[in-house]
């Protein structure tokens, strides 16, 4: 196929496998690359069911560990033992394309056997546009703005209760990261008490957390005299894993990383319905109405990043993508290309199978994530 230079339209299987070679050409050049991964020790954990069609679910099962107290002498030992833990989560495959306009540059004359040199202008914005819309989803994951699904947990300088009460005194700091890391290794956020999260595993075997941060909260943090003096020694981008191309610092226990603030239009919080320019962090303000979807913002608005660590989120790809190609009814004088895929992405948020630990509690919460909020500015 690509040493021939034409793409056998008709043939489907050949099809989609040029339309994935692009999309992995794109791959290198996500967020999240190096993040993801098949088991659920990566902060992305990833499955493919090649025959999942729209609607259909795919199921995450995992399993916790025993915690169980011993029997002394002649204490009834049968009969009392603890049942394993299990805990699963599941996601619904949804359906969803891309479309470009090719305009009149494209020949339709011939449908069968298409020039590739044609094509792979198509491929190549399809493929970039949907590795910064696939970004785009983790991101709003995260912040709570996907689907409304707010995060359980959410950490604020100086125990402030809500973005309105956020002030300028609040802003990220060498003081609230120590916070953050403590939250995250005690599962003491706020009031809250939870779970520590399980946190990251590298390629140097070292586990820790990621902290992701806008670009306001990064400058806030520069400027702070204390990070100034700490960063100095600080372990820059040393962190065992060179694809994670994004972590500007690693400071105790957590990896810094840098993302930029999301520019582009939101048709709704749903998947597939972001227009997305550049991907990244959302502001939100006092009202719970995040940047970019049309709404004026109001009041305080914060920027609002997040702490993930193993399993924070999953993502499920049903049947192969696919390339489409469509002429117009006017002979075929202009034409559309597309990408369809079948695709969903989630938090995790587990469901106890048959109990949950008597503390430690993990279901029906986000299991490896935390939202932190900082002042960015009044309007």
């Amino acid at each position: 196929m690509e040493n021939t230079g034409v793409l056998k339209y008709g043939s489907e299987l050949e099809r989609k496998s040029w339309m994935v070679q692009g999309m992995i050409q794109k791959k290198s050049e996500s967020f999240w690359n190096g993040l993801k991964g098949k088991t659920e020790d990566s902060v992305i954990y990833q499955q493919t069911d090649r025959n999942a069609k729209d609607g259909m679910t795919v199921v995450f099962d995992y399993r916790g560990n025993l915690a169980t107290a011993g029997f002394r002498g002649s204490e009834e030992a049968f009969g009392n033992a603890k049942a394993k833990l299990k805990f699963s989560d599941k996601l619904t495959i949804e359906e969803g394309i891309y479309t470009v306009d090719n305009g009149r540059k494209y020949d339709a004359a011939v449908i069968g056997d298409m020039d590739l040199a044609e094509h792979e202008d198509s491929r190549e914005l399809l493929s970039d546009n949907y590795t910064r819309a696939n970004d785009q989803v983790f991101f709003d994951l995260g912040s709570g703005y996907m689907r409304g699904e707010s995060p359980t947990h959410i950490l604020r300088p100086n125990d402030r209760a809500t973005v309105a009460d956020l002030t300028t005194s609040d802003k990220m700091s060498w003081d609230f990261l120590v916070e953050m890391e403590t939250a995250a290794k005690t599962g003491q956020i706020g009031s809250q008490r939870r779970a520590p999260i399980k946190p990251f595993k590298f390629a140097n075997g070292k586990r820790k957390w990621l902290a992701v941060l806008d670009s306001f909260q990064i400058r806030d943090l520069l400027t702070d005299t204390k990070f100034q003096s700490i960063y100095q020694q600080a372990q820059v981008r040393g962190n065992g894993n060179e694809l994670i191309t994004h972590a500007i610092a690693e400071v105790g226990n957590l990896v810094i990383m840098e993302t930029g603030v999301f520019f582009g239009e939101s048709k709704s919080n749903q998947l597939f319905k972001q227009s997305v320019e550049i991907s990244g962090l959302r502001t939100i303000d006092e009202a719970g109405t995040f940047s970019g979807t049309g709404t004026a913002q109001t009041g305080v608005v914060a920027s609002r990043g997040f702490i993930v660590g193993a399993g924070a989120f999953q993502e499920a790809f049903g049947m192969m993508p696919d390339y489409k190609y469509q002429p117009s009814q006017d002979f075929g004088r202009v034409s559309e290309s597309a990408l369809e895929l079948w695709h969903q992405a989630k938090k995790c948020n587990i469901t106890a199978e048959v109990e949950d630990y008597a503390e430690a509690k993990i279901s029906n919460m986000d299991y490896a994530l935390f939202a932190f909020d900082t002042y960015n500015t009044a309007i």
